[in-house]
């Protein structure tokens, strides 16, 4: 049972009765802000319901959506990897503890210099959104391979230079999936998935892998049922043509929706991964629930840890796999 009390309306503040639900009684800090508490065991189940509803599919979990280490280390304890969209996720998951060895390195429009220190990290997968973004991972440590976040024609040509240089291309990153252009951006990538495995077969690599980048569009009242009915659409749309590529799907607020409760003295409501950390930087303390018990941490003003939203960089390509 969840020990922290929840509001009807999700959107406003209640005074809540903690005698009947066993939630957990606290007080506002001395700084005047509220509390902010994480729930970590509601996420750990929301996490278990996504997986259930999409058990072929790999899930991770977008950094940017809230980069306080309890949660990510709680995340990673189920044995979930991350999407990094922001290049302060390399750090937010250093300093959680967390190995970076099978993280998904997404940012749009990434320098170098953060890509170097990335891979430096043991980060060994990377989306690139250009082909002269290509020549950078020449110097990449072995292991590392991209995916392709770019249009259809421009995906062969990047694949046919990415031969020529000794780059291998993992397969292709759909980035923003528009639910409206969901079943034509599918069959594009699928067709085109084939003529790159054709041509990194030059090389004796395979193409493996089928990003769909945040396909939940970060809504936060989906539920499992409607994780099901896309996977369902998805999976149509995918199978059998690529029964051996990994797809992976990338899920922010949708995961961590209903797990950050905002407390004031009484009154405790909703909070969304934004507000949650904007409380948190401003200096409030956090309150951590995990199965029953409650770890309380502060975050004080003028640490450079932060734990802010990090809000990925404007793209600089707009593009589905049609072009």
């Amino acid at each position: 049972m969840s020990t922290v009390t929840r509001t009807a309306d999700p959107t406003g503040a209640a005074v809540g009765s903690t005698a009947a639900t066993g939630a957990v009684a606290v007080d506002g800090p001395s700084l005047g802000l509220p509390v902010v508490l994480f729930d970590l065991p509601r996420a750990a189940q929301r996490l278990r319901e996504l997986r259930d509803a999409l058990p072929w599919m790999d899930v991770r979990f977008d950094v940017s959506a809230l980069a306080h280490p309890e949660l990510l280390r709680a995340i990673a304890a189920e044995g979930a990897e991350f999407t990094l969209s922001h290049p302060a996720a390399v750090p937010a998951l250093r300093r959680a503890g967390i190995d970076l060895g099978q993280a998904l390195y997404a940012v749009s429009g990434a320098r170098w210099q953060d890509r170097r220190s990335a891979w430096e990290s043991g980060v060994r997968l990377f989306v690139v959104d250009e082909p002269y973004e290509l020549d950078a991972f020449v110097a990449a440590p072995a292991g590392t391979s991209v995916l392709l976040r770019m249009p259809a024609e421009a995906a062969v040509a990047a694949t046919r230079r990415a031969v020529s240089l000794g780059v291998c291309v993992a397969g292709l990153s759909l980035g923003a999936c528009e639910p409206s252009r969901l079943a034509a951006d599918l069959r594009s990538a699928v067709s085109t998935l084939g003529h790159l495995a054709a041509l990194a077969a030059e090389t004796g690599e395979r193409v493996h892998t089928l990003d769909l980048g945040d396909v939940f569009g970060g809504r936060p009242a989906m539920r499992p049922t409607d994780w099901a009915e896309l996977g369902r659409t998805v999976r149509s749309l995918v199978a059998p043509a690529i029964s051996r590529t990994t797809v992976v799907a990338t899920a922010g607020r949708t995961l961590v929706a209903d797990c950050i409760t905002v407390v004031a003295g009484r009154s405790e409501r909703y909070a969304d991964p934004a507000s949650a950390s904007a409380y948190i930087d401003a200096g409030a303390e956090v309150v951590v629930l995990r199965d029953g018990l409650t770890a309380r941490t502060r975050t004080v003003r003028t640490s450079p840890a932060r734990h802010r939203v990090l809000r990925p960089a404007r793209a600089r390509t707009t593009w589905s796999p049609a072009g």
